[in-house]
């Protein structure tokens, strides 16, 4: 005659497991009663002990995590190939942007709070495409923050047209025999300046942002179309004749600042510049004074960048 299995009490031993055979056990015994004890666990989605995987609140992290991870892969995906895809929306809300999107909040940036900062620096350090979808002033301060460099780096095609449109402009006034001869013959030019200019180089300036002594004739307006783009991210540069499709090439700049600790090649005599000088820093909120509280506190690293450009304005980055 058999037993239903179960926990039964044993007088003066307790609680004992008895068998269909009429054994007492201590503990039940392993595979006991396998069709409920495994609709409980498919029920619960098999994390009971031996399961093999993570409790309901766990799994449900891990997927959370796991869709977030494919999403940010595929919104990369989405982006690469369009390059200054946030450009139109303004420099000011082309930051805020690039900054909620790292997950940090822009005022907490633009306060020097080191966690903010690293998080920014790190979210696009991850994903350095993701960098090229806004105006190329942001999309090269990034690139500073996150010490990703030029690798990379896009260029938008109206961007791209501008920069070679100023570049004709401003080889035009050089090529001019009366211009050439007043700016070599100018004893306030500096040597070095003289002498690229007889190679055949273009020094380009935007709005009076010349880091050099330079005649105010060679300064371009930086409200004229995609100025804006151009005036505080390459700056100043040389441009000379080069590659295929009446190219030109801007060779060897350096992507730095001058008020930048000196360890991030800043200049020690930039660094107690008082801040009337510059109403930007009255401004800390403002995207360049935001920029520059970030790199006078030290984060970033300076990198080099040289670039060709065609007619049809295709940017490429070169080595």
């Amino acid at each position: 005659m058999g037993y239903t299995a179960g926990w039964i009490t044993v007088p003066g031993k307790g609680k004992r497991w008895r068998t269909a055979e009429g054994e007492y056990l201590m503990q039940r015994p392993a595979g006991s009663q396998p069709g409920i004890l495994q609709a409980i666990d498919r029920a619960l989605g098999g994390w009971l002990p031996g399961g093999g995987v993570a409790s309901p609140l766990t799994r449900a992290r891990q997927e959370g995590e796991q869709k977030w991870a494919e999403q940010i892969k595929k919104r990369e995906g989405e982006y690469v190939g369009q390059p200054g895809r946030f450009a139109g929306q303004g420099q000011i809300m082309s930051t805020v942007r690039a900054i909620t999107e790292a997950g940090a909040n822009p005022i907490a940036v633009a306060a020097g709070n080191p966690e903010a900062i690293k998080r920014v620096s790190s979210y696009y350090a991850n994903f350095p495409n993701l960098q090229n979808q806004y105006d190329l002033n942001t999309n090269l301060f990034l690139r500073y923050l996150s010490g990703t460099g030029a690798e990379g780096l896009k260029v938008p095609p109206e961007v791209g047209k501008q920069l070679y449109a100023d570049i004709k402009e401003q080889e035009r006034k050089m090529f001019s025999p009366e211009y050439r001869q007043q700016v070599i013959n100018n004893p306030s030019i500096p040597d070095y300046l003289r002498q690229n200019i007889v190679k055949g180089r273009t020094p380009v300036y935007y709005g009076g942002s010349s880091e050099a002594i330079s005649p105010a004739e060679a300064q371009l307006p930086g409200d004229v179309g995609q100025r804006w783009q151009l005036q505080h991210s390459l700056g100043s540069y040389w441009a000379e004749p080069s590659g295929p499709n009446d190219g030109y090439t801007i060779r060897g700049e350096r992507y730095n600042f001058n008020y930048a600790p000196t360890s991030k090649e800043g200049i020690e005599a930039s660094q107690n510049l008082s801040t009337l000088s510059n109403p930007y820093e009255l401004a800390p909120l403002s995207p360049v004074g935001a920029g520059r509280g970030v790199v006078r506190r030290g984060y970033g690293t300076p990198y080099k960048y040289s670039l060709q450009v065609d007619r049809s304005g295709n940017v490429q980055v070169i080595p």
